[in-house]
């Protein structure tokens, strides 16, 4: 026992002067100190082979050159070196694995947000757009829809740093966006919700239904001078979330060049959800012959832990 306890107290001495505090760095000048460091200590475990029988019992067991010590003791030494090179190249491998997770990360965030702002310079040109055109006909609904619009960009400056929301906070957002345009389009916009209220606090991106709300007015109703309703709802499916934003304006006859083209509104959803949840989320755009315009998002079921 005390022979091993000498082998280990100078493994620590050797680990401390050529390692030192650094020892999660490992390179092949240090593995190939530490393995001439144990050779260069040899002698001294030898010497305690000979010398704590002789202090405890009185008796030293046969001496034997060095050379034949050293032979029996050799094969530690590189499997020693070995095995010092191996845990330092994985403390190396962690150490740039977090790296590379972290910038991923900060990638990912910066991603996101470049995103979400891509949202309110669109959302307040349109809006401001149309405070202007109704501010020598209406006053009154122009002071309406700024008021409105006040509280709206503060909800939104408020959760900037939010990348998910619950449901139920996303309904109520798009749901002030399309107040402000129901002032300025009066009896030609309609909006129904269905939101069953235990998907309430599902967590969705923030500011996903906004553009599809933008994009339904925008090519459903100023294309129209009939009537135009828009539908907002949720359904669980399964492990999944599915919403959809649906009009019945005059829809599209070709779906996959608009989806290709790309205004702002569909291209940043379909950015974030790709961001966010990579293969795992789906964004289905149809327009039946029949007219209407319809886009379903499906993402996977998230409840709001606070909820």
């Amino acid at each position: 026992g005390l022979v091993v306890l000498t082998y280990f107290v100078l493994t620590g001495i050797l680990l401390a002067v050529i390692a030192g505090p650094r020892a999660a760095r490992s390179n092949w000048a240090r593995n190939l100190a530490l393995v001439l460091g144990a050779l260069a200590v040899a002698p001294l475990t030898q010497y305690s082979e000979q010398f704590w029988p002789q202090r405890l019992a009185g008796f030293s067991p046969d001496p034997y050159p060095f050379v034949i010590y050293l032979f029996q003791f050799g094969w530690a030494l590189p499997l020693w070196g070995l095995t010092q090179a191996l845990l330092g190249y994985h403390f190396e491998t962690m150490a740039q694995a977090r790296a590379v997770t972290r910038a991923q990360a900060l990638a990912y965030d910066a991603q996101l947000h470049m995103l979400h702002y891509q949202i309110n310079p669109h959302f307040l040109f349109n809006t401001l757009n149309s405070v202007s055109s109704l501010v020598g006909k209406d006053p009154e609904s122009a002071r309406s829809m700024l008021g409105r619009l006040g509280h709206l960009l503060r909800v939104s400056l408020d959760g900037e740093r939010q990348q998910k929301v619950g449901l139920a906070q996303e309904v109520e957002h798009v749901g002030s966006y399309l107040g402000i345009e129901a002032v300025r389009f009066r009896d030609r916009l309609s909006v129904t919700y269905d939101v069953p209220e235990e998907l309430g606090g599902a967590m969705v991106p923030s500011m996903i239904l906004q553009p599809l709300a933008e994009n339904a007015i925008k090519h459903g109703l100023d294309a129209m001078g009939e009537r135009v309703r828009i539908s907002v709802t949720a359904v669980r499916a399964d492990d999944a979330l599915v919403l959809t934003v649906m009009d019945d304006g005059p829809g599209c006859a070709d779906v996959q060049g608009a989806l290709d083209r790309g205004g702002i509104g569909l291209r940043n959803v379909r950015e974030r959800l790709r961001t966010l949840y990579g293969d795992r989320a789906i964004m289905h755009v149809t327009s039946p012959p029949t007219g209407g315009f319809r886009v379903d998002l499906t993402i996977p079921l998230e409840q709001d832990p606070a909820r």
